[in-house]
């Protein structure tokens, strides 16, 4: 019954979509992503790459929004999401950003692991990293506790544009532990050689992540279409099936 619940809702917003939508409502979504965190997002040979840009491009061909997939640098897109001039794909919620963007139904679920020297003691918690200089990505947010520790000095923060960036800084002793993605920091070591570094088993937290728009952008009637379409991928096996295919594919 919910199913068929989601797909007559998705009907009939395309059926508004295909009339010209409402008064007022821009006619698509331009969605920027960081170009240097693959597989998730990245700059691929035909443009936005990697699990979420794929992921907004099938959903909104679902919920008929017509969109413009973009990579670049994480600090401008969030100031072009801040601006309300574009959308972007695979970004944290946290309690400030809540006041600025309104965010969709969580994208897919990042597992936060910690990168160290195989010889250091295992990290499982936020307080574990206490003390020590820990690489980050510049511009991302791993979530409301780790925003405060770092504010309050718990740990020295560095921010780096890449995993790999980051992974080399420690490489070189300049860094204790590299925080991460677990899959694109886990990537970054395999390509990169880094034989002496491993991953720790658990992931210091989980955090979803979303597709976000400006509250001032006046797309929220798009971002209610793309929900319905989300959860109906969801229930039909079609979103398993895509988060599958593209961590079973080959590198480019």
């Amino acid at each position: 019954m919910r199913q068929t619940f989601f797909r007559i809702a998705l009907a009939l917003w395309l059926a508004l979509a295909g009339s010209g939508g409402q008064a007022g409502e821009p006619p698509g979504l331009i969605v920027d992503f960081d170009a240097s965190n693959p597989p998730m997002m990245y700059a691929g040979k035909q443009g936005a790459s990697g699990l979420y840009p794929a992921l907004v491009a099938k959903i909104c061909e679902r919920a008929g929004i017509a969109v413009t997939l973009r990579a670049g640098s994480w600090r401008m897109a969030l100031q072009e999401l801040r601006e309300g001039r574009a959308a972007a794909g695979g970004i944290i919620k946290t309690a400030s950003r809540e006041k600025l963007f309104d965010f969709s139904h969580p994208l897919y679920y990042e597992r936060v692991v910690v990168a160290a020297p195989t010889h250091a003691p295992p990290f499982r918690k936020l307080e574990d990293l206490y003390g020590k200089r820990v690489g980050v990505m510049a511009g991302w947010s791993y979530g409301d506790a780790f925003d405060l520790a770092r504010k309050d000095g718990k740990f020295a923060a560095f921010d780096g544009d890449s995993d790999e960036q980051n992974l080399r800084q420690m490489k070189l002793g300049r860094l204790d532990v590299v925080l991460g993605i677990r899959e694109p920091l886990l990537l970054a070591l395999r390509n990169g050689g880094y034989s002496g570094f491993a991953l720790s088993k658990e992931a210091l937290v989980t955090n979803p992540s979303f597709l976000a728009i400006s509250k001032t952008s006046q797309q929220q009637a798009l971002l209610t279409r793309f929900n319905l379409a989300l959860e109906e991928m969801r229930r039909d096996g079609s979103y398993d099936k895509l988060v599958r295919g593209v961590f079973n594919a080959r590198d480019e």
